[in-house]
């Protein structure tokens, strides 16, 4: 693997493998705690340092495994890893539509209600409370109104939409009982 740096091995870098004469073309990183200080191999010993070399020397391999799912779910929205197309997604040929509405399958109300479309279109996951929501719709105001925006006529649309589904999900969760 080659590593993205800005780094280049000086002109006539020799291969720091032992007994080695090759030049040196790949970086490595020189150990766990110092990533961005590199040693220099041919391209036969980078793989081999690399087979061999271990960012978790320490680590049995259950808590490897837990180390990498949590760096595979940093960030991810609560819910499961439900996917979905960004409303603001610019999808001129259709590909993608009714994506957005399959992949958020609501369990709190039917497929194809006014709070299920609403919800879609803001996406939010079903178990959203009123602050989620209120939070959520200043996130999608300051982006879309138009006065952000250069008085765009699609951005105005947009936030026409927005407010809609804003009100729905409103007084459907201010009516709900608590959960």
């Amino acid at each position: 693997m080659v590593y993205h740096t800005r780094q280049r091995p000086a002109p006539g870098t020799r291969c720091d493998w032992p007994d080695c004469m090759a030049a040196a073309s790949y970086p490595a990183p020189r150990a766990p705690d110092r990533l961005q200080d590199y040693v220099w191999f041919c391209l036969e010993h980078v793989r081999a340092y690399n087979r061999d070399w271990s960012y978790c020397p320490d680590m049995d391999p259950a808590d490897i495994d837990e180390a990498v799912r949590g760096s595979m779910e940093f960030g991810r929205r609560r819910g499961g890893g439900r996917f979905s197309v960004s409303p603001d997604f610019d999808d001129p040929l259709g590909l993608f539509a009714g994506a957005g509405a399959c992949a958020r399958a609501s369990r709190r109300w039917p497929p194809g209600s006014p709070e299920a479309e609403a919800a879609a279109a803001m996406s939010l996951s079903d178990d959203m409370t009123l602050p989620a929501l209120k939070s959520r719709y200043k996130e999608l105001v300051k982006h879309h109104h138009p006065d952000a925006n250069g008085g765009c006529p699609a951005s105005e649309e947009r936030m026409k939409s927005i407010t809609r589904a804003y009100r729905v999900l409103h007084e459907a969760l201010s009516a709900a009982p608590a959960r």
